[in-house]
């Protein structure tokens, strides 16, 4: 059997096992990806030590900070449990916007891309998916430690199993909405390759402008400020999680309902980061262009 008729019999097997057959091919991509993260045993002891260090930190801060000012302006005053939880959940923002860009230059600079291509059946969807899912692996496995150190620091996080499905439900719609953004960068980084610089960028906008370590209240005094933080998807999931874990607020809540309005306002945006992956794909296959660096 040719090369080609062996690709020819693997593809056809493949869509005949349907959504199963992609759901496996998911499974294997997060699997194979698992399995090289865990195996580097120093990487993954430098990741805990950054996790707890970075928790530390904050935690020494919080002596810097006022309890009152926070107060004032409509937040807690456990400035640890305030910092932390941003922190926790900023942690997902690299994993689902810049790692499938990242992840695309490896493969392409590595000449292993094409290999993928080769067999291909599914547009890359279920590599993509299964990416996915290990980045959000990985986060969560942070996310978990970084709120673990910080109820040993005496954070004030809430205790109630209900509120954390609310929170952790919270975090699965946030991470939807920014993965669709990853996975547009994903797609133009095959025609246009070091999109990682300006991924990165905007990483650290979002951050600064979501209030990750400073209270949101406080961009009031510069409106244009506060509203471009608005206009970010990060800034009202940020506020929800937080007045969840921290204040316990229920979603039936007003100022909940208008944040989680904002925040469901952008889920239109993963159908359109799946077109725009799909354009940049048929369009770097029809130019073949999925072997260049």
């Amino acid at each position: 059997m040719s090369f080609e008729e062996f690709k020819e019999t693997l593809i056809k097997e493949e869509k005949l096992c349907g959504f199963r057959g992609f759901l496996r091919r998911a499974w294997a991509s997060w699997f194979y990806q698992m399995k090289i993260y865990v195996s580097y045993r120093m990487n993954l002891a430098l990741d805990i030590i950054d996790i707890v260090l970075s928790a530390l930190i904050y935690y020494y801060v919080s002596f810097l900070v006022s309890p009152d000012d926070l107060v004032k302006l409509g937040y807690t005053p456990d400035y640890i449990a305030f910092a932390l939880s941003g922190i926790a959940l900023s942690r997902y923002l690299w994993t689902t916007m810049a790692r499938l860009a990242h992840k695309m230059r490896h493969e392409i600079s590595a000449g292993t891309f094409e290999s993928l291509a080769s067999v291909d059946s599914d547009n890359f969807k279920s590599w993509i998916l299964g990416q996915i899912f290990y980045g959000a692996t990985w986060s969560s496995s942070t996310f978990i430690l970084t709120i673990l150190v910080g109820y040993l620091l005496g954070a004030k996080f809430t205790r109630s199993s209900l509120i954390w499905i609310q929170a952790i439900s919270i975090v699965l719609l946030v991470v939807a909405i920014h993965a669709a953004i990853g996975i547009m960068a994903a797609g133009m980084y095959i025609i246009h390759k070091q999109l990682e610089t300006l991924l990165v960028l905007m990483i650290s906008v979002m951050e600064f402008f979501g209030g990750v370590i400073y209270p949101l209240a406080l961009l009031w005094n510069y409106p244009i400020l506060y509203y471009i933080a608005l206009l970010m998807p990060f800034t009202h999931g940020l506020e929800l999680f937080r007045r969840t874990l921290i204040d316990e607020k229920p979603i039936t809540d007003p100022e909940m309902l208008v944040h989680l309005g904002a925040l469901c306002a952008f889920i239109p945006l993963i159908y359109v980061g799946l077109k725009i992956y799909d354009y940049y794909l048929m369009k770097a296959k029809r130019l073949g262009l999925l072997s260049s660096y």
